[in-house]
């Protein structure tokens, strides 16, 4: 009997998911077509009438959760934005929200990053890790530039280590985050810290006191 659409498209659907579970539990270079159509509850023909290989099942599954940050990390600031650190801050806390409420990014994104050897046919995911990494950095670059060109920019940075240590610390939190499966309370602590480490930034920074240091402990 022939499959509607939507019938093969839950078919994929049901791969890709079985796919995440089956990388999580024993990581991409372990895991097999077989494992994965079994996890799924299909057939291993049913698994090659949608994918060729594991590195096609891996590269879909990276797309599916893609689209969910893609104006994020590709939209940059436009020429009349008033606020750049409003438009950084806003950029960071919707990244913070995707890994915080969308079960399926972060499981990709753990993944990636704690179960997959980038060798063979998975050494272009470290090159779409690469590009990701960059188009983010453009995003926060160009902003800084224009705190730094609006004379917004404490004068103790520089557009350039400003982005950087922003785009570092940004790629660390959420590393661990993924890495050790932090639980809800960490992604309080990320939000609190991003607006801590934007404000000293600022022009107009003051180093904050030792009271309010403690407040800010106490209230993550």
């Amino acid at each position: 009997m022939r499959r509607t659409k939507s019938e093969s498209e839950e078919t994929r659907r049901r791969i890709l998911d079985a796919a995440e579970t089956v990388f999580l539990e024993i990581g991409v270079s372990m895991a097999s077509l077989d494992r994965i159509a079994k996890e799924a509850g299909v057939t291993r023909g049913a698994v090659y009438w949608h994918f060729s290989d594991k590195s096609e099942i891996f590269t879909a599954m990276v797309a599916r959760v893609h689209s969910l940050h893609k104006d994020l990390i590709e939209n940059g600031i436009d020429d009349d934005e008033s606020e750049p650190f409003r438009f950084i801050a806003e950029r960071a806390m919707g990244l913070v929200h995707i890994f915080e409420s969308n079960d399926h990014a972060r499981k990709v994104y753990k993944i990636i990053v704690t179960r997959c050897e980038y060798v063979g046919n998975m050494r272009g995911s470290l090159e779409w890790q690469r590009t990701l990494f960059d188009a983010m950095a453009s995003v926060f670059r160009r902003a800084f530039d224009f705190a730094e060109q609006r004379h917004m920019l404490h004068h103790r940075w520089t557009s350039q280590t400003a982005s950087m240590t922003f785009q570092c610390f940004m790629s660390g939190m959420l590393t661990d985050w993924l890495r050790y499966d932090f639980d809800e309370t960490f992604s309080k602590t990320v939000r609190s810290s991003v607006l801590t480490l934007l404000d000293s930034f600022r022009a107009d920074a003051e180093p904050a006191s030792r009271s309010e240091v403690s407040s800010l402990d106490t209230a993550v």
